[in-house]
């Protein structure tokens, strides 16, 4: 049992797929942010596999995995915490933009001033972005899900094609975690929408994820920056999907397709360039 629970097919796919599917399930009739709470769990466990248990010392990766906890909890909590939609609105970009700071500020200090320069303006740019597409499509689960499911299985691919095992495998068992919920919904779900949460809230959990794991793949596993770009236009291409149908399952499978194909498509594109340099990260 044990040398199956070391093996990343186990760790970042079979785990956090069926884990979120069992608590989405056990969840969807109590709260419409039972999806979070999948997430959540999903991650949690997967995380605790990957990387272990312990949080010293708290090295990038480390920051990363308790930011994007922190960061479905404040989904989660957000309608008790923040009851202002407008100020909901607010923290989500500035939350996000003050993460990236933390995981990424002693390197970023450490660059030249161009580089500094460029690199926040890309960071803002990325969140601000993310945020503006995901808001769009907030309220529609096939496109929110199956965009989320299809940016983060993106964002693994291609930073394990770019030499980081590590951040490629928790951005996996977020997708995987995605598609689980995504399965549970067609199956027997109800809808997942903000509700009284800001949709800017409600999408941190797939900006930040994406955000902090994609810049950290480009700074430390040497993927190149502008591979994040065709994996950005996943949520904006997902809302241009003019098909909308009665059947779930119909909905999920055309809604996912086109973020699924630029998906692999940019992961083997980072595969085949061939930057096989270790990132220690």
């Amino acid at each position: 049992m044990e040398q199956l629970l070391d093996r990343p097919e186990f760790q970042s796919a079979l785990i956090p797929f069926f884990l979120a599917m069992l608590v989405y399930s056990g969840l969807k009739k109590v709260t419409a942010g039972a999806w979070i709470w999948a997430l959540f769990a999903a991650f949690l466990v997967s995380a605790g596999l990957i990387n272990g248990v312990t949080v010293t010392p708290l090295t990038g990766t480390r920051k990363i995995i308790l930011l994007v906890l922190g960061a479905l909890i404040l989904a989660g909590l957000a309608p008790y915490l923040i009851r202002q939609v407008k100020l909901q609105r607010a923290a989500a970009p500035v939350l996000t933009i003050l993460a990236l700071l933390w995981v990424f500020g002693k390197v970023v200090a450490r660059m030249e001033i161009t580089a500094i320069v460029l690199f926040l303006a890309g960071g803002v740019g990325l969140v601000l972005w993310l945020l503006w597409t995901f808001e769009r499509i907030a309220n529609d689960d096939a496109r929110f899900h199956g965009a989320g499911l299809s940016l983060l299985l993106g964002t693994g691919l291609s930073a394990t094609a770019a030499a980081s095992a590590l951040l490629g495998q928790l951005a996996l068992s977020l997708a995987a975690a995605s598609g689980g919920v995504l399965l549970a919904w067609v199956l027997r779900g109800k809808a997942t929408g903000p509700g009284r949460v800001s949709a800017s809230i409600s999408t941190l959990p797939y900006v930040l994820s994406t955000a902090l794991i994609g810049l950290a793949a480009v700074i430390f596993a040497r993927l190149p920056w502008y591979a994040l770009i065709p994996l950005a236009t996943i949520p904006l291409v997902t809302n241009l999907v003019p098909v909308k149908s009665d059947s779930r399952f119909f909905n999920a499978l055309v809604n996912s397709l086109p973020g699924l194909i630029i998906a692999l498509v940019v992961s083997v594109w980072v595969w085949q360039t061939g930057s096989s340099n270790s990132s220690g990260y």
